[in-house]
């Protein structure tokens, strides 16, 4: 396959799809998959509760449709290419699902500060909204432990700091 595969994770807010806009600027063939397009839907049977807060918990894979989104991967990579194409998996636990780090040439993981992550989340809506005390409970634990697992698992990860202007971060990808 002509595909290179490069995944960008990292925590919430930490710039992931602003970079994968920049990478799909430089490479315009490129291919861009969110892991957001793929969460499951609030009534899910699948959905993880966060008992206390009476929300469900949007920060683990349980809450995602990995087999959908596998499924639309190998699509892609399966479509003929005659020469080299970038697709650039961009998602908040794509570290974390094995099937997807088997077919990165390239992983990149955004770090972001506690107070920058919560100043830029709390600057965007979501649907559902999030509760009081989802972001201290939840999403910064959750996403801690997300990136812990994720480089244990991938010591070939990149760590970028998602706090610096982005065409720095483009320049060390690229």
């Amino acid at each position: 396959s002509n595909w290179i595969v490069i995944g960008l994770a990292g925590a919430t807010n930490s710039g992931k799809t602003t970079l994968a806009r920049r990478l799909m600027d430089q490479f315009p063939n490129a291919v861009h998959m969110k892991q957001d397009n793929y969460f499951l839907s609030d009534d899910d049977p699948r959905q993880i509760k966060v008992e206390n807060l009476g929300h469900n918990n949007w920060e683990k894979l349980t809450a995602l449709d990995m087999d959908r989104m596998m499924e639309d991967i190998y699509a892609v990579l399966r479509s003929p290419c005659t020469s080299p194409r970038l697709l650039i998996l961009d998602g908040f636990l794509i570290l974390n699902e094995p099937r997807i780090v088997s077919l990165c040439h390239a992983k990149f993981y955004l770090d972001v500060s506690y107070d920058e992550c919560r100043r830029r989340r709390l600057g965007r809506s979501y649907d559902p909204p999030d509760v009081p005390g989802y972001f201290e409970q939840v999403v910064w634990p959750e996403s801690r432990e997300a990136k812990q697992t994720s480089i244990a698992r991938n010591p070939d990860t990149v760590i970028l700091n998602g706090e610096m202007e982005i065409d720095n971060l483009v320049s060390q990808i690229v």
